[in-house]
Parts: structure tokens; C-alpha cells; sequence
């Protein structure tokens, strides 16, 4: 028996060692008769080498090109089919045959696009065409900025459908209201890095590097899954540009001086002296040095406000370096350094309506609500991404963020530390699938007279998947995260995000998307104690909860095209719901058990973070893009967009709903006027947005109109309208600068732009063009018509 088993034993070896060796020997023949095919992709036009075209051998995916626009594929020897495919170009298809290794032509793909097809990366973390994302997107082009003289980001921003900066509140489809600088459902990213402050998570628009901007993304509703807290409505990514082949030097100059605005004469404090002004300059400069590219920029701004009191002096310099590996392909490694010193008088809100429209509330004195303040931005933020021969893509990057706030004659200054890190790893499998996972985590340091000392971490964990049938994508994502403050450990959820577009034409495109969102509050809405100014109290919420929620939506997205005009039509109908909202609301903030009387409101009487146990809104959208020519010389562009939105606290609905039943002898004029107290504080129902521009040889004119409906409603108190002291108002003149504006504001801009050489261009751009006195939050007269001359060279 023993001896069987030992001959078994035996046999067995050997033919596990001649199966061995077999493999062996088909792995070497195998390896023996593989080559490696290498080659570059090129833009036809620019001859700018193309990252991230899909190179595919007989119909399977191998990989895509490297930040070189280069590739490299091991194959049999024999006869191939390869495609080279890239998002918005030309897909060519070439046979060939290989014996040894080969090193293929250069290709040259051509584009299609017409100006009209964007390429965005932000929604899906990888370039895609826009029509083919699942929510909607709008996009910003760096001649938008330039052409329209915005002079921080948030003025570029404001022209696009259905978004609204309202005082540095970045609202997306009346997602926001007015929150004077305390958190953003809306969360703000450069180059997929967070911007928001560690302190108040509010967004420091002038620290952007709008210079160098290569496209601005925006998503509109819940984005939380890819990207955290914050994207509770939507997220704007700042991507910033790196050198091409060619070296680019710009500079842009500006001088702008403001008119009088259209108001009683008495109330201009400037008649007769020098009108208020501004001016400033951008530079930027990038060039790649063989494999390490270079980009520099800087900001220099000086405005002396028309508002009393008010003015802004800073200067900004950004430097970004990455170097490619020349022996690694697709390995880069990189850091952007940013830094702005910053001084500036914040104006708050006017003495009254009439003689006092432009002063500020307590004068120019000791009780001004003016702030004067120094401010310090740093920014340090390194990166490593690999683009493997396999496809898949690796980033680790990270941030230093911070925000040093002094403030003169008062004891509101803070020290903000916001360190950032995250992985990433992304893969395109040959069957259509592509994982995107990652993991983040946040760690957030504060030390300031306004909320004392206090520390936030959070961490959280992604993965998305994203599959490919034919004309049908379908994506669906998880995220988990766990946010800490102090030694207390806030709510952790767990949000989806599930979303679908059919390709059903063309140039047809439905769509369909579901996302959860979430927003834990920041340490300046729990913590904050502190007078605006020496003139207004706020007030901390500890107790103060996440908001939380959702946002749904359906949409169609149709190409055009008749004779030399190519337009796209987007409709969307989008439903969001909120749970927790976090309104900052202006009212009496009584302690419990203290006796209310006329005598103390002053006292108890502020702005404070409060929790809306449940809000709504859905609404309708359509927008237009066009580019064409009149004639045989004017080519015209146009983008058009309307919202249309129904913001409700559904609590005040119910309660409403309930008073109409027992009360049912209302009249319509009180029924509708207490259905008016549904709305959500500080949203237009109706906004509207156009931006049109003809260019004829060396000249450009455009414009750009936007529209905000009335506000319906705003905190009572400012109004006079609160039920505990009806007729007090805390500030004079909101309420009958309303009823003489209650139509909503329309404002009109115009530029006119002439291309005098090919590096040199100079600019006339004049903003409020018909002069109307508005106001977008309360007691704060927005900007008079303004005139800015504007040169710009680039070579």
C-alpha cells in the first residue's frame, strides 16, 4: 500500500512538472511573440498633444494616451485593428500588421465641436462630453470672463442660468438664501480641491486665480456622493490651465470709475468731489521647460467703493510647477502655491432709504457697521497623478488652506487651518465599466476671539460605478463619511447617487438622475459670538444640526442645426428636498425663561443659525445655446436661460393648510397672503439670463441681461412686520425701498472690444447700462452703472 502511494506520489510530480513546464514554455512563446506598438496623438488644428484618448486593439479597450498625449501597447504579432477615440473628436479607425516593435505616425484627430459640445470632467471625474453627463451642467469659457470684465469670480458666475451670487452666497436653482458669509450648500473647488475656509466654510472669491482659469464647471443639484458636505445644491470647479507647447504671456489692465447712482442727490456723499474708482491688473505666464510645465499669475486690485466707507486693496500671486517623468510614463508630480494679502472696509448695511442710501448704519465713526479689516490667504497644494498603460488613473493630493482674519478696533480676528488629503483610483474595463473610489479626509483648526478654539475632522469614503450599454450609461455611487467637532462626533451618513442618459438620436439626450446631499454646519454657525461692526449681535447655535436631503431630476438635451447655425436646447424639471435646512435668520433670540419686553429687544435682537425642520423646492428650467453667422462676416453667439423655481418650508404649509380649514371664511387676498409665507426667505421665483456677442473682423460686441423676480420674502424684522414688535424696523427704509421696487430688477450690460494687433486689445465695457437702483438682500444698494476701459495684451 505505502509503496503505491509512494509511485502515485511520484507520478503525479512528474506530471505536475511537465504541466509546469508546458505553461512555461507557452508563457515564453507567448512573451516572445509580443510586440509593443507606441505612438502620439495630436489636435489637428493646434497640434497640441490630446490626453486621454482611448486606444483600443481589436474592439477591446488597452489603455489611454499619457499627460504626453502618448501611448504604449503590447500586442501578438499579426494583423490589428486600432481606434484612437477621443470625447467631441473624430474616431479613426487603421489596420495594421506587426512583426517587431513598431513605432506608429503621429495621428491627428480632428475636432468636431463647434464651440457648442463642452467637455467637462467634474460631474463623472473624467472628461465626458457634456450632453452625455446625468445632471445638469453649465460651463464658463475663459473669454466669458475676460469679455465681460468680471473682476472676481463670483461677477462671471452670476451670468449663468439658474445661479445666483447673492453677497458672496452662491446659490444654485434657489437652493441659498442670504447668509451673510455663514456656510455654502454650494461647494466651491479649484482643480477638485475644496475652497471653502475652515471657520465659516463661506468662499473667498477674490483669492481665485481667475487669470488662469481654463473652464469653469458648474453641477446643479446634490453632488455629495463625489464630493462631501457642502455639495448639498451643487458644486463649482475652478479648473485652471497648464502650459501647451507654445510659451503664453498675458496681461490685462483696467481702470473703471463709477456713476451717481439713481438716487436723491442729497444722498451722494462724493457731489462735487472725485468720483469713486477702481483699477487693477492680471498677469499670467506659462511655459513648459522639456518636462516640467510652469504657470505663474498675480492680481493687483485697488477700488475705492461708491458705499461710504467701504474700499478694497489686494494683491495675489499663484505659481503651479509639474513635472511629467519622462522614464515613467504617465507619472506627473506637481504643487500650486497661492498667497493674498488683502485690506478692505465691509460695508454691512446703509443708514436708511433716502439721504442715507450710500452711508453706512452708525455713521463713519466708532459705532459704523463698516469693518476694516487685514486679511491673509495661503494656499499650499500638492499632487501625484499616474495615467497606467492598463487605464487606470491614480491621484493623491492635498491642501494647505489658511485664512488669517484681523480686524481694526475690535476683537474679531481668527486664525483658520484647513488641511486637505485625498486618494483617488479610477479604471476603464474593457466591457464599458468604469470604477471611480477614493478617500478623503479633512482636518479643520481654528483659533479666534469669534468662536474661541476648536478643531473638526472629517473623513469619508466613495466608490462609483459607471456602466456602458450601447446608447444607454447608467452610474450609481455610495459615500460614507463621519464629521467631528471638538470631542463630538457628528451624524455619519451614508448618501447615494443613482443616474441614467439615453442617447435616443443623434443628437438627442435624455436624461435621468437621483443624488443625496448633506451639509454638516460649520464652526462659525455653532460658535459665533459677535457684533457686526459694533451695530448687530450674533448669536452661536451649538445645537445646531447637519442639513440634510436630496434632489431629483429629469431632462432633455437636443442638438440643432440649420444651414450655418448649430444650437443646443436643454429643458430639466428638478425636484429638491431639504431636512434641517440651516436658515440664518434675523430676529429675537431670547433666552429661555427671560421676560420679553419692547425694553430689551435690542439686546436679544441678531442674526442666528436655526434649523427649518423641512423644505421643497422644484422647478423648471430651459436653456439655449447658439453659435452662428449673419451674413458672410458676422459670426454671433448666444446663451439664453430661464428658472423657474417654488421654494416652500412645507412646516409653514402645513400650518397654513390647517388655518385655512378652520378658518374657511377667508378672502383670496388673505388666503393668498398667507400662502406667501410658504416661500423660503430670500429666493426669486423667476430669474432670467442672456448673453449674446457678434464679431465682425477685428471688432466684438456683446451684452449680457439678467432678471430676478421680487423677492417675496425676507427676515420681518427688517421689514417691520414681526409679530412680537410690529413697526420696528432695525434698519430704516427696507420695507418702502421694496414697495417702491416690487417688481423685480432687470440689469443690463454691455462690451465693445476691438482686436487692434494680434497681441494687443482693448476693451469699453459698461455694467448697469440703464443705472437702476436694486437691491439683492437687505440694505445694500448694488453697484451703480460703472464704466471700465480695459487692455489687454497676450503673447
Amino acid at each position: 500500500m505505502r509503496k503505491n502511494t509512494s509511485k502515485f506520489l511520484s507520478h503525479t510530480a512528474a506530471g505536475y512538472m511537465l504541466l509546469i513546464s508546458c505553461l512555461l514554455l507557452f508563457f515564453n512563446e507567448t512573451c516572445l511573440s509580443q510586440v509593443t506598438i507606441k505612438g502620439t496623438i495630436k489636435d489637428s488644428a493646434s497640434q497640441e498633444t490630446l490626453v486621454g484618448v482611448i486606444v483600443s486593439v481589436d474592439d477591446t479597450v488597452n489603455t489611454t494616451t499619457d499627460l504626453n498625449g502618448s501611448y504604449k501597447i503590447k500586442v501578438q504579432k499579426g494583423t490589428h485593428k486600432l481606434v484612437y477615440s477621443f470625447v467631441t473628436y473624430n474616431t479613426v479607425a487603421t489596420q495594421i500588421t506587426v512583426t517587431n516593435d513598431t513605432v506608429m505616425p503621429d495621428f491627428a484627430l480632428h475636432s468636431t465641436s463647434q464651440g457648442l459640445e463642452a467637455v467637462v470632467v467634474s460631474a463623472s471625474m473624467y472628461e465626458k462630453s457634456l450632453a452625455e453627463e446625468n445632471v445638469s451642467m453649465a460651463v464658463i469659457k475663459p473669454s466669458e470672463i475676460e469679455n465681460t470684465g468680471a473682476r472676481e469670480m463670483d461677477d462671471a458666475i452670476n451670468n449663468v442660468p439658474g445661479v445666483n451670487v447673492t453677497d458672496g452666497q452662491a446659490s444654485i436653482r434657489g437652493g441659498s438664501g442670504w447668509a451673510y458669509g455663514a456656510g455654502s450648500r454650494v461647494l466651491l473647488l479649484v482643480d477638485g480641491l475644496p475652497e471653502l475656509t475652515a471657520d465659516a466654510s463661506d468662499v473667498i472669491w477674490d483669492f481665485l486665480p481667475i487669470e488662469e482659469t481654463q473652464q469653469v464647471e458648474i453641477i446643479k443639484g446634490a453632488a455629495s456622493v463625489l464630493y462631501g458636505s457642502s455639495a448639498l445644491d451643487g458644486v463649482i470647479n475652478v479648473r485652471t490651465a497648464f502650459p501647451t507647447s507654445t510659451p503664453v504671456t498675458t496681461f490685462n489692465f483696467f481702470e473703471g470709475v463709477y456713476s451717481n447712482p439713481n438716487v436723491p442727490g442729497d444722498s451722494v456723499p462724493w457731489n462735487g468731489q472725485q468720483q469713486p474708482r477702481f483699477d487693477g491688473f492680471t498677469f499670467m505666464h506659462s511655459q513648459r521647460f522639456n518636462q516640467l510645465d510652469l504657470v505663474c499669475s498675480g492680481n493687483v486690485y485697488s477700488e475705492q467703493n461708491y458705499l461710504e466707507g467701504a474700499y478694497d486693496q489686494r494683491a495675489r500671486v499663484s505659481l503651479n510647477l509639474r513635472y511629467r517623468f519622462k522614464k515613467i510614463s504617465g507619472l506627473m508630480v506637481g504643487v500650486r502655491t497661492s498667497y493674498m494679502y488683502q485690506h478692505t472696509g465691509t460695508y454691512l448695511a446703509w443708514e436708511n432709504d433716502s439721504s442715507g442710501i450710500l452711508r453706512p448704519l452708525g455713521g463713519t465713526g466708532a459705532s459704523s457697521s463698516v469693518v476694516d479689516g487685514i486679511f491673509l490667504r495661503e494656499a499650499i497644494d500638492p499632487y501625484i497623478n499616474y495615467n497606467a498603460p492598463d487605464g487606470s488613473r491614480i491621484t493623491v493630493q492635498g491642501r494647505y488652506f489658511l485664512s488669517n482674519n484681523s480686524d481694526y478696533g475690535s476683537t474679531d480676528g481668527s486664525i483658520a487651518e484647513l488641511y486637505y488629503g485625498e486618494a483617488k483610483y479610477q479604471k476603464d474595463f474593457k466591457f464599458h465599466l468604469t470604477i471611480t473610489a477614493g478617500v478623503a479626509t479633512t482636518l479643520n483648526t481654528v483659533e479666534a476671539q469669534l468662536y474661541g478654539i476648536h478643531k473638526g475632522s472629517n473623513v469619508g469614503e466613495y466608490l462609483q460605478l459607471e456602466q456602458k450599454f450601447g446608447n444607454l450609461t447608467i452610474t450609481g455611487g455610495i459615500r460614507h463619511e463621519i464629521n467631528k467637532v471638538d470631542s463630538i462626533v457628528g451624524s455619519t451618513p451614508i448618501v447615494f447617487r443613482a443616474g441614467a442618459n439615453y442617447k435616443l438620436a443623434k443628437a438627442t439626450f435624455l436624461r435621468a438622475s437621483y443624488g443625496e446631499g448633506y451639509r454638516f454646519p460649520s464652526i462659525a454657525e455653532q460658535f459665533i459670538s459677535t457684533t457686526i461692526g459694533g451695530a448687530i449681535p450674533i448669536f452661536p447655535n451649538p445645537s445646531i444640526q447637519p442639513e440634510t436631503g436630496y434632489s431629483a431630476e429629469i431632462g432633455i438635451n437636443q442638438g440643432m442645426k440649420i444651414g450655418s447655425w448649430q444650437g443646443v436646447a436643454d429643458l430639466a424639471a428638478f425636484n429638491s428636498i431639504y431636512k434641517n435646512l440651516i436658515d440664518f435668520s434675523f430676529g429675537f433670540w431670547y433666552p429661555p425663561g427671560t421676560p420679553v419686553s419692547e425694553q430689551m429687544y435690542i439686546k436679544w435682537l441678531g442674526f442666528k443659525s436655526v434649523n427649518i425642520d423641512n423644505a421643497q423646492i422644484k422647478g423648471l428650467e430651459l436653456t439655449y445655446t447658439a453659435a452662428g453667422k449673419i451674413g458672410r462676416d458676422v459670426h454671433v453667439e448666444l446663451t439664453a436661460g430661464a428658472t423657474a423655481i417654488d421654494p416652500i418650508n412645507t412646516d409653514t404649509k402645513d400650518s397654513v393648510q390647517q388655518y385655512e380649514a378652520s378658518h374657511p371664511n377667508l378672502s383670496s387676498s388673505q388666503k393668498d397672503s398667507l400662502q406667501k409665507t410658504e416661500i423660503l426667505n430670500y429666493r426669486s421665483l423667476y430669474t432670467a439670463k442672456l448673453a449674446f456677442e457678434l464679431s465682425y473682423k477685428k471688432f466684438t460686441l456683446g451684452g449680457n441681461y439678467r432678471y430676478n423676480s421680487f423677492i417675496v420674502n425676507m427676515d420681518k424684522i427688517f421689514l417691520g412686520t414681526d409679530p412680537q414688535f410690529p413697526g420696528v424696523e432695525v434698519v430704516p427704509g427696507v420695507a418702502r425701498f421694496r414697495e417702491l421696487h416690487g417688481n423685480g430688477d432687470y440689469i443690463i450690460d454691455g462690451h465693445l472690444a476691438y482686436q487692434a494687433t494680434k497681441i494687443f486689445k482693448i476693451s469699453f465695457i459698461v455694467k448697469n447700462l440703464l443705472n437702476r437702483a436694486y437691491i439683492e438682500r437687505p440694505a445694500y444698494l448694488e453697484p451703480p452703472r460703472n464704466f471700465t476701459l480695459q487692455v489687454g495684451i497676450r503673447f
